[in-house]
């Protein structure tokens, strides 16, 4: 199941926006950038040097998958963009959780 419709970050000036003031933690699959906002909502970036067009597909709806079930217990008042690197085509579901929670924990996304 994909992220709901309600969440979804879908305009490019709100990708640049995020890109360019955002804070945001490195890691070897993904990259997670995140910033201040109304509401919650969250981008997943998948580039060609990914792979071909079915990879990406792959690895999107393996990072909203983990996203989505992190929703609830995320920060609602911020957008998170994340980007995945080369290094995510062979990635698992379960690593992909692991990344994600740990940039999430070191940018302070969790709800206290």
């Amino acid at each position: 199941m994909a992220i709901q419709r309600e969440y979804r970050l879908k305009n490019r000036s709100s990708f640049s926006y995020i890109y360019k003031h955002g804070d945001y933690k490195v890691l070897k699959l993904l990259t997670l950038y995140v910033v201040p906002a109304n509401n919650l909502k969250i981008g997943i970036a998948v580039g060609k040097k990914v792979g071909n067009s079915v990879i990406r597909s792959l690895v999107k709806r393996r990072i909203g998958e983990r996203m989505r079930l992190l929703i609830p217990s995320l920060d609602s008042k911020k957008n998170y963009v994340i980007i995945a690197r080369p290094e995510a085509k062979d990635a698992t579901s379960a690593q992909f959780e692991k990344e994600l929670k740990y940039a999430l924990n070191a940018l302070k996304c969790f709800k206290e």
